[in-house]
């Protein structure tokens, strides 16, 4: 049986990884509109590449969720 103690702390560490995947969502909007703003021409395959260089291996979202928030960036 779990005590109180342990499911508060699962309970915060799943908020702190919630926290900051919303964290690095808002960072690959900006990104995406960094990058679009000084390459108008850029297409969805060559900043996804621009943007993995950008951020540090440890970034919380996956290759997918990053390709996805760049595609409705690029509308």
């Amino acid at each position: 049986m779990r005590t109180a103690e342990l499911r508060m702390k699962e309970e915060t560490a799943v908020a702190r990884k919630e926290g900051r995947e919303e964290g690095d969502k808002n960072t690959v909007k900006v990104l995406a509109a960094t990058i679009q703003d000084l390459r108008p021409e850029i297409n969805e395959s060559d900043l996804f590449k621009q943007i993995k260089k950008s951020v540090g291996p440890d970034f919380s979202l996956s290759d997918g969720k990053i390709r996805e928030i760049i595609h409705q960036n690029l509308k």
